[in-house]
């Protein structure tokens, strides 16, 4: 497969908010919706591979990394309205769409209510109704992140000033203490306070899914 390092950044609105959207590429979409904390550049050491023959679509999801920080609509519902959004300002009928983690949920989602817009679906480190595969996850529990992230107003107030290292910590502990391969990924999700969806969210809103930290759910292909 050949392989390009070239990628550009566009702002592009859909559904009512402007997302970053890394775009690399020509041929059929491929649609890649990352989880927490991730921003686009997760998807870096793979998209130059896909854009030898994929017209690869990255963006930040609403929240994150420079995205718009929106008020409300992390629900998965809304954040699958948003990919569908972005399908369509790119004028791209229809995608293989990827997600991960927090990614995964909206991905699904955009399958069943739109399935003629999904080609192929492939979803991985998450939990997602009652399929089996991850339920060691929350063998003992819900993470304890899930609570601190749920209680309105208390991660905005605890984390102002030392939101680097609270990123980091996800980022290290979810790779087993090897850190993120690429160094361009780590300032990106870390120094930015718009990485912290779940913090900035309105009391009024559904918690969004944080990363499954130490989760290792095999990906599974539907379709």
């Amino acid at each position: 497969m050949p392989v390009t390092t070239a990628h550009q950044l566009r702002r592009i609105a859909t559904n009512g908010v402007q997302l970053n959207v890394a775009i690399a590429g020509d041929g059929p979409a491929v649609l890649l919706l990352h989880g927490f904390p991730h921003t686009w550049q997760l998807w870096s050491g793979i998209m130059g591979r896909l854009a030898g023959e994929y017209r690869v679509i990255a963006p930040d999801l609403r929240g994150f990394g420079a995205s718009a920080r929106a008020v409300e609509g992390y629900d998965a519902g809304t954040l699958a309205a948003d990919a569908e959004g972005l399908l369509d300002a790119l004028g791209e009928p229809s995608a293989a769409v990827v997600g991960i983690d927090a990614g995964t949920a909206p991905a699904v989602l955009l399958a069943l209510r739109r399935p003629g817009r999904v080609r192929r679906l492939v979803v991985m480190e998450a939990l997602l109704g009652r399929l089996p595969g991850a339920e060691h996850v929350v063998a003992g529990g819900a993470p304890w992140w899930f609570g601190f992230h749920a209680v309105p107003g208390l991660a905005e107030t605890v984390l102002a000033g030392n939101e680097a290292p609270y990123i980091d910590w996800f980022l290290d502990s979810g790779t087993f203490g090897r850190g993120v391969p690429d160094d361009s990924v780590r300032p990106s999700s870390a120094r930015t306070p718009a990485a912290r969806p779940c913090a900035a969210r309105s009391p009024t809103t559904e918690p969004c899914p944080p990363a499954r930290s130490r989760s290792r759910t095999p990906p599974r292909r539907l379709g």
